[in-house]
């Protein structure tokens, strides 16, 4: 990991101001005047501090890996850019991130995140479903308003923001239609393609902005996309094996919580394949019921243990990566920041939390 590393200190800090400058931590008026395009109002700043930023910085600063963005500056001087000059659009992606996260944890009825109380157990459910929302369209519109786009690719980017965003929403849609059992359409494609659309749209967004500002050609920008949505899946694979196998202070959320909530994952699909009839429905009636009870989520993850779902999910999600990192390898110059693109890829399939 020697070349992300060599990286990751400079990215952070460049991460840390831009989310400082998007979204500041104190709202002020003029801030708000600057975001909303309106002049003549008076806007209750205290307010939204308290109802917006706070809640957000108070997620924001448990952590997280910071990836996407991450991605997307490692994406830029790759090809051939500057990490400063993306920053404050890369940081779009994060913090888009953690609105849907405070929504999630809502719709999901999920106790802890990242290792502390949800948004919403602390401040209430208005407060957490609202400050998620405006994440989804602030951002963007902070970074229009500095002036950070170059206004060659304005609408570009605003396009690919907009497809991007709603790509998320359809994803998430039928991944509440699965767990709440209103569709059984679900085999292996079905799961890949839910992944890209849900857990692919803002890495994809963030390697697209990237693309856009270098003036990428078509082929490399299609081996980057199909790069990072392979990634996106391959984390999002992996974060569902966490959450059956993982260790609880590790992965700062509850274990066997996508059981409880009915989440049709890829280790569902191939141990309702694999198993005898008895077993496979047995395992859809236990996630149909979305249990609460310790002994039936047990059962479940036995089950997927017995089809040997958790290994074929952990060998899957290593070569789809391994596959579109081949298409993409000839198609960039060598140097530290595409060695840190492997490097990057290989620790979000291998990763403990």
């Amino acid at each position: 990991m020697e070349a992300l590393e060599s990286l990751s200190s400079r990215y952070m800090k460049l991460i840390t101001y831009s989310m400082e400058s998007i979204l500041p931590r104190t709202i002020d008026d003029a801030y708000l005047k600057r975001v909303s395009g309106l002049s003549g109002m008076r806007f209750d700043t205290e307010a939204i501090t308290k109802s917006v930023s706070v809640p957000a910085w108070d997620l924001l600063d448990r952590g997280g890996k910071r990836w996407r963005p991450v991605l997307t500056m490692l994406t830029y001087e790759a090809l051939g850019g500057e990490a400063e000059e993306i920053a404050d659009l890369a940081v779009v992606t994060e913090l888009i991130h953690n609105g849907t996260l405070a929504v999630d944890d809502v719709e999901d009825q999920s106790e802890l995140r990242r290792g502390k109380p949800c948004v919403h157990v602390v401040y209430g459910q208005d407060v957490a479903i609202n400050m998620g929302n405006t994440l989804y369209f602030l951002p963007i519109i902070a970074v229009l308003r500095k002036g950070s786009i170059p206004r060659s690719v304005v609408e570009k980017v605003l396009t690919i923001f907009v497809e991007e965003m709603t790509n998320l929403s359809l994803g998430q849609a039928i991944d509440i239609a699965w767990h709440r059992s209103l569709s059984s359409n679900y085999d292996e494609h079905a799961y890949l393609t839910m992944c890209s659309l849900k857990t692919g749209s803002l890495v994809r967004m963030g390697m697209r902005f990237a693309c856009s500002l270098a003036n990428t050609d078509a082929a490399t920008e299609r081996a980057l996309t199909r790069f990072g949505d392979s990634i996106a899946v391959a984390f999002q694979i992996q974060d569902d094996v966490l959450n059956l196998v993982g260790v609880e202070h590790e992965y700062g959320k509850e274990i066997g919580g996508d059981i409880k909530e009915g989440k049709r994952t890829l280790m569902v699909v191939h141990a309702i394949r694999t198993l005898p009839q008895d077993k496979s429905k047995r395992l859809e009636q236990i996630l149909s019921s979305r249990p609460s009870d310790p002994f039936l989520i047990r059962e479940a993850i036995d089950i997927m243990k017995e089809a040997g779902s958790i290994d074929y999910a952990r060998t899957f999600s290593r070569r789809i990566v391994m596959e579109a990192w081949a298409e993409l390898d000839g198609k960039l110059p060598d140097s530290t920041p595409k060695e840190a693109l492997r490097e990057l890829s290989e620790f979000l399939i291998t990763r403990s939390r």
